[in-house]
């Protein structure tokens, strides 16, 4: 006879995220989105390759508090101690939102201003539809916009990881079509 596992054994089929206590499901992003989280996690993963930090994708929940539950589309963190089997408790030093126009709203408004509550020292909105990418510093407390990117060949660092180099024509991979 085979063993019926608890409920908290299965995967749930939904994504879901809570925002200020607020559950939201998530939809299967584009082609275009789908490309920016792949290039940027392949980007972050060969950066940390024998470093403490390690990228994760939307697969890993990021539990800020009870209120707020996200799952961002990539994620850096540096402190394993908050790790659980649920997910991970507490700020990440990275968050990596793409934006989609169902979501662009939530990730300007309540979730950009939850990760600076919680301190997340930097955050980046990626925009596929715009081939754009916004920059912000936790600085004092309080998120500062370093720079807007939208040049094709343009390069930027991280403000949170030293030697850390994003470039925009790998982020989108601009292409003659």
């Amino acid at each position: 006879m085979s063993e019926v596992l608890p409920r908290e054994y299965y995967e749930d089929p939904l994504k879901t995220e809570k925002i200020n206590g607020v559950i939201y499901n998530m939809a299967a992003g584009t082609f275009e989105h789908a490309e920016a989280v792949s290039n940027l996690f392949g980007t972050l993963n060969t950066f940390f390759v024998g470093k403490h930090c390690k990228p994760f994708t939307s697969e890993l929940e990021i539990h800020l508090d009870d209120e707020n539950t996200y799952r961002p589309d990539i994620s850096v963190i540096c402190d394993f101690s908050n790790r659980k089997r649920d997910g991970y408790h507490g700020a990440p030093s990275l968050v990596i939102e793409v934006l989609s126009p169902s979501t662009a709203y939530r990730d300007r408004g309540d979730k950009f201003d939850n990760y600076q509550k919680h301190g997340v020292a930097e955050y980046l909105l990626v925009n596929p539809e715009y081939l754009t990418v916004e920059q912000y510093a936790l600085i004092n407390g309080e998120y500062q916009l370093q720079a807007t990117y939208f040049r094709p060949g343009t390069s930027f660092e991280s403000h949170a990881f030293e030697g850390l180099k994003f470039e925009l024509n790998s982020i989108f991979e601009f292409r003659q079509e």
